[in-house]
């Protein structure tokens, strides 16, 4: 019997604690997967963007370089002809290749008193030209002492007979769909005696 008293109180508590179900739906557990796919999508999206920024300034830039070595022949162009009008003492005709702008700060007879005496040595025995570095802006500015446009502004090399050789730096503006002379100064060796 003190058996039993001692099993019954123990059978008592059993039957009166609360039971607890295993059979409730357990809680999801949180992926850990989903953040780190997240910034996945946020890094490639990132990489993407920058992608096609880098790829629109290769084509700019490009299309800018190309632009300005398209440009260096015209230029030339006009350069090589100021000379040989010059060469050939024709001062009206290189002052032609002048923008008005440039014509409007300078008259003819500045070119007509650059081929009398020791000036015209800067034209005599020429050859050809070459421009080394070109830089081209357009200047929108409201002072009538600067260029308005696209400006070119350059430096070369000019090449005499002898094997003599001279540089030059100007600049160019674009009048209409032309270049044209806005100022243009030259450096040439003196003579040396053979």
């Amino acid at each position: 019997m003190v058996n039993e008293l001692q099993q019954e109180p123990h059978q008592q508590r059993s039957q009166s604690a609360p039971q607890v179900s295993d059979s409730s739906p357990a809680k999801p557990k949180k992926s850990r997967k989903r953040p780190w796919v997240i910034i996945g999508i946020g890094v490639s999206i990132l990489f993407i963007c920058l992608a096609a920024i880098v790829v629109k300034f290769m084509a700019v830039l490009d299309k800018a370089l190309g632009t300005v070595s398209q440009e260096i022949a015209p230029i030339e162009l006009v350069l090589d002809s100021f000379m040989k009008h010059m060469v050939k003492k024709d001062s009206d005709s290189a002052y032609a290749l002048y923008s008005p702008d440039a014509q409007q700060k300078n008259s003819i007879s500045v070119l007509e008193e650059m081929l009398e005496g020791d000036n015209y040595y800067l034209f005599e025995g020429y050859q050809n030209l070459s421009v080394s570095t070109i830089h081209i802006s357009n200047i929108a500015v409201t002072s009538p002492d600067i260029p308005q446009g696209i400006i070119a502004n350059i430096n070369g090399v000019i090449f005499y007979e002898n094997d003599v050789q001279g540089t030059f730096y100007g600049m160019m503006i674009e009048v209409g769909d032309r270049w044209m002379i806005y100022s243009f100064f030259i450096s040439k060796p003196p003579n040396v005696p053979e």
